[in-house]
């Protein structure tokens, strides 16, 4: 069993809450933990936001309490129409996470006899205040998140496995020339999960400087993360429509009788895995400039890798009759096209961290 800091922070929060209201006289202290146990969210920002719909929420609770209450007395009529408003009302403004909340908030004053509305009122909103403030407190004093430190853990996670799975697309087309196809969805899985998770992160971070000034990272560093991902997303899904060739080409061997690879051919896909090389190589320098903030050399895009490329392709046109060879051409400019955009982008990425370091 895993205890986080947001755990423990949860529960010092709902502590210190229970022991003001409980020093103060406010009732019930209860209120004020579920408040702060609410308002304890993953970044500064959040437990702001979170502030903010709760003061909201409690606001259009207490009034709705005090109208019905006041115009219509304590009964179940009254308790009914309450709801029956608050409901709309809360997700009209986009207060899903608090619509339990507000008709607690609602029904507590209105079960409150009339000259003692503003007595609990007064009591409950002190009460919500206190958890509100204890949870901002200990999420801003007490082992705030360091994203910055995580969004750099997690992006490199994310480009390796990103790599590797556009990688391993292009090496399992190179070498489809069995009767057997095995493409790990569990693999597939991880990077997907990894670039979900290097997004949440920056989108936290992105927030967190929207109200923290986190001097660690520049404003530049964020865009190149940005960018980064962008690029781990992108490969990804270009690693997903080299998978997608493979069945296609797997079933057009077997009908073909599993024809041998042509030397011409062989030479072609021999060519197509070398990319990956130049991918992977690039793609650890922009971690080293983005991730580690150290120094690497700029590599030039250059024509002759595709030149090489073409040139295999011209001696192996000649032997191209019927469909079989023809779809295995198109393959081949689709696996080729989805390598020179890898080395391209991570280049063009590349000279632009290094320019910006």
């Amino acid at each position: 069993m895993k205890i986080g800091a947001r755990v423990i922070k949860t529960g010092i929060a709902v502590a210190i809450t229970m022991f003001i209201c409980k020093y103060l006289g406010l009732e019930p202290a209860f209120f004020g933990a579920v408040s702060a146990v609410i308002n304890i969210q993953p970044s500064i920002f959040l437990t702001l936001r979170a502030a903010r719909d709760q003061i909201l929420i409690h606001i259009l609770g207490v009034t709705a309490g005090f109208f019905f209450g006041y115009f219509l007395g304590v009964n179940p009529l009254s308790a009914g129409l309450i709801v029956v408003l608050l409901i709309p009302i809360y997700i009209k403004f986009k207060l899903h996470s608090g619509i339990t909340m507000g008709i607690v908030a609602a029904l507590f004053v209105l079960s409150s006899s009339t000259e003692e509305f503003l007595f609990h009122a007064l009591a409950r909103s002190g009460v919500i205040f206190v958890g509100l403030g204890s949870a901002m407190l200990i999420n801003v004093l007490l082992w705030p998140p360091k994203y910055s430190k995580l969004l750099k853990e997690k992006l490199r996670e994310s480009n390796e496995a990103a790599v590797l799975y556009f990688c391993r697309a292009v090496q399992d087309y190179v070498g489809l020339d069995s009767d057997e196809l095995h493409i790990d969805t569990e693999q597939r899985k991880r990077v997907n999960k990894l670039n979900k998770e290097a997004r949440m992160l920056l989108d936290l971070l992105s927030r967190e400087r929207q109200v923290v000034a986190e001097s660690s990272e520049p404003r530049e560093w964020v865009l190149l993360a940005k960018k980064l991902l962008d690029y781990n997303e992108s490969i990804t899904k270009k690693g997903d429509r080299i998978f997608d060739l493979l069945p296609t080409r797997l079933d057009r061997r077997i009908k073909s009788g599993s024809p041998p690879i042509s030397e011409e051919f062989r030479a072609i896909l021999q060519l197509l895995e070398s990319g990956c090389t130049i991918v992977i190589r690039v793609n650890g320098k922009i971690r080293t400039v983005i991730i580690d903030g150290g120094t690497a050399i700029p590599e030039e895009i250059s024509e002759e890798y595709w030149e090489s490329l073409t040139k295999a392709i011209d001696q192996w046109q000649p032997r191209l009759s019927g469909s079989y060879y023809l779809h295995g051409l198109l393959d081949v400019a689709v696996t080729a096209n989805e390598i020179k955009w890898a080395t391209r982008q991570a280049k063009i990425l590349l000279q632009e961290s290094v320019e910006n370091r």
